[in-house]
């Protein structure tokens, strides 16, 4: 609580004056929702918060049960996985103007990919910890993209945007956390990683679609708000 009471002071005194936000009209939702590659965009946050969620909520059962590990290497995983996930967010920033929010948020996606796809070869603390560096990178850095992604197409529809790819956050994170509770009661721990990685490849496939129809739209930079 210390710690991000002084974040928030250091956030508070670091923007520029008169820095305001549009307000949300009922004709900023309705154009946004009448956008289909906006609402693709929103799903892809839901979609690789679901793949995430279905093995990270299980997380702790898996290091116990599979892996055996003790309730102190526990603590440093989850302090190894939040590390780089802070470390990822940094790197993004200052990134994202070279690559673009588009190719951002499929770098991203692409790299929690490759830790769920090796994470069957995570049979002991050491491999874990090793197996899930592309994916901890990634995992802050994936919404902060998708946010920039969302702002860069629509500005004048960004507050209503931001209020969707936020939903869709938790939205994603109760897909992901109650299919993998079905999936752990019926399949077992093994079937949660194959699981979260379909989850991520749908997202990735409809992020790359989004990108494809803007292009053939010719929609490089803005979208124009929908009438």
């Amino acid at each position: 609580a210390i710690l991000a009471l002084l974040a928030a002071i250091a956030v508070w005194r670091s923007m520029p004056a008169g820095v305001t936000t549009p307000s949300v009209s009922a004709a900023a939702w309705k154009a946004a929702l009448r956008e289909p590659v906006l609402m693709a965009i929103v799903l892809v946050t839901a979609l690789q918060g679901a793949g995430q969620f279905t093995v990270l909520s299980y997380f702790l059962p898996f290091c116990k049960q599979v892996l055996e590990a003790s309730a102190t290497q526990i603590s440093l995983a989850y302090l190894w996985f939040g590390a780089l996930g802070v470390a990822g967010n940094v790197l993004l920033v200052r990134l994202v103007g070279r690559l673009g929010p588009g190719r951002a948020v499929n770098a991203v996606l692409g790299a929690m990919a490759v830790s769920l796809l090796a994470w069957p070869l995570a049979t002991s603390m050491p491999a874990l910890l090793v197996s899930v560096i592309p994916w901890a990178l990634a995992c802050f850095a994936s919404n902060s993209a998708q946010q920039a992604r969302l702002g860069q197409l629509a500005p004048q529809l960004a507050p209503a945007l931001m209020a969707m790819n936020t939903s869709a956050i938790y939205l994603g994170q109760a897909m992901g956390a109650t299919g993998g509770g079905f999936l752990l009661d019926t399949q077992g721990m093994g079937a949660l990683s194959w699981a979260a990685l379909a989850w991520m490849a749908t997202a990735l496939s409809l992020s790359v679609w989004a990108g494809l129809r803007l292009r053939a739209r010719g929609l490089r930079a803005t979208l124009e708000p929908v009438a």
